[in-house]
C-alpha cells in the first residue's frame, strides 16, 4: 500500500502475462495455443479448476512431465523432445546459446531438466530486454513512468493526462502480436482492480 503514484492523480497500471512461459516456449516448439486464457485452455485438458491448471502447468514445465501427460497433451510431447534435444546439443557442446544474445549456458552440474529451466529464465529475460527497450521509446513521449518489471509482469505510473492513447499503446507493444496481457490499475501497489475488459 505504501507504493503510489508520484503524480497528483496519477494511478499504477499494471500489465499482466497471460501464461507467459508456456506461450513463450510454444514458440520454440512449434504449438499454437487457441485464442484465450492459455491456463484455461490447459485446465480443460486436465479435467481440473484454473488454479489447479496453472499449478500443473507449471509443475511439469519446471519439473518433471510423466509419460500420460505427454501422450496426452500434445504441448507437453513437444516440450519433452524439446528439452531432449536440448540436453543432446548440450552434451555435445558442453554449452546451449540463448536464442537472442548468444548467451552461453554452460556448467557441470546440469541434468536436462535443469538446463530447460535455464533456457526458460533466459529466453523470457532476454525477450523481456527487447520489450522494455521498445517500452522505454514509446515512454519518450509522455509523462508517465515505468517503474518496475518483475518476470511476466510490467508496473507503470501513469499521469492522468497520458490516458488511454498510452494504455492502448503499451499493451500493443508488450503483446507483440502473440502474448496477451492483462491490465490492472489502482491507487496502490496493492489495490489494483482489473481493467482488461476496458481494451
Amino acid at each position: 500500500k505504501h507504493f503510489i503514484s508520484r503524480f497528483r492523480n496519477g494511478v499504477l497500471v499494471e500489465f499482466d502475462y497471460d501464461g507467459y512461459h508456456l506461450r513463450l516456449i510454444a514458440d520454440k516448439v512449434g504449438y499454437e495455443f487457441p485464442k484465450g486464457s492459455v491456463h484455461e485452455y490447459m485446465a480443460k485438458l486436465y479435467g481440473v479448476d484454473y488454479d489447479e491448471a496453472k499449478g500443473l502447468s507449471f509443475q511439469y514445465l519446471y519439473g518433471y512431465i510423466p509419460d500420460e501427460i505427454a501422450e496426452n497433451i500434445k504441448y507437453f510431447d513437444k516440450v519433452r523432445k524439446y528439452t531432449d534435444q536440448l540436453w543432446k546439443d548440450f552434451k555435445s557442446k558442453d554449452f546451449i546459446e540463448s536464442d537472442i544474445y548468444k548467451r552461453q549456458i554452460k556448467g557441470n552440474d546440469f541434468n536436462a531438466n535443469k538446463l530447460f529451466n535455464y533456457y526458460i529464465q533466459l529466453l523470457e529475460t532476454e525477450s523481456n530486454v527487447l520489450v522494455i527497450k521498445d517500452v522505454r521509446k514509446l515512454m519518450g513521449k509522455y509523462k508517465s513512468k515505468l517503474v518496475l518489471y518483475s518476470y511476466d509482469s510490467f508496473l507503470f505510473d501513469m499521469h492522468i493526462d497520458d490516458g488511454l492513447p498510452l494504455l492502448t499503446e503499451i499493451k500493443e507493444v508488450l503483446e507483440r502480436g502473440k502474448y496477451p496481457v492483462k491490465a490492472a490499475w489502482g491507487n496502490n501497489y496493492d489495490e489494483l482492480a482489473d481493467i482488461t475488459e476496458k481494451f
